[in-house]
């Protein structure tokens, strides 16, 4: 239970890290991001009649994916574990 507990607290870090690595990689983009003219009216159109705003994904696919990279995480921390222990186990 205890190896579980470890493992689950370090998926939910990993999730947690790569979301802040995304909302950082984000806010750089935006911060040095300099539009030029003429490619920001050509992109006007397209931004009024094909892009979607707003939060596209269900909600039954939003808890699928959570549920798979905690899972993803898990086995992560579980396969990193078996090969620090099989480094360190001397031989004889």
């Amino acid at each position: 239970m205890k190896s579980f507990l470890h493992a689950l607290i370090f998926s939910i870090a990993l999730n947690i890290l790569f979301f802040l690595f995304d909302v950082g990689r984000g806010f750089l983009n935006t911060y040095f991001y300099q539009p030029q003219m003429i490619d920001a009216y050509r992109e006007s159109s397209h931004l009024k009649n094909e892009v979607a705003l707003g939060y596209t994904a269900s909600l039954d696919t939003s808890i699928l994916i959570l549920f798979f990279q905690l899972v993803d995480g898990m086995l992560i921390y579980y396969l990193a574990k078996k090969a620090f222990l099989m480094i360190k186990k001397p031989t004889a």
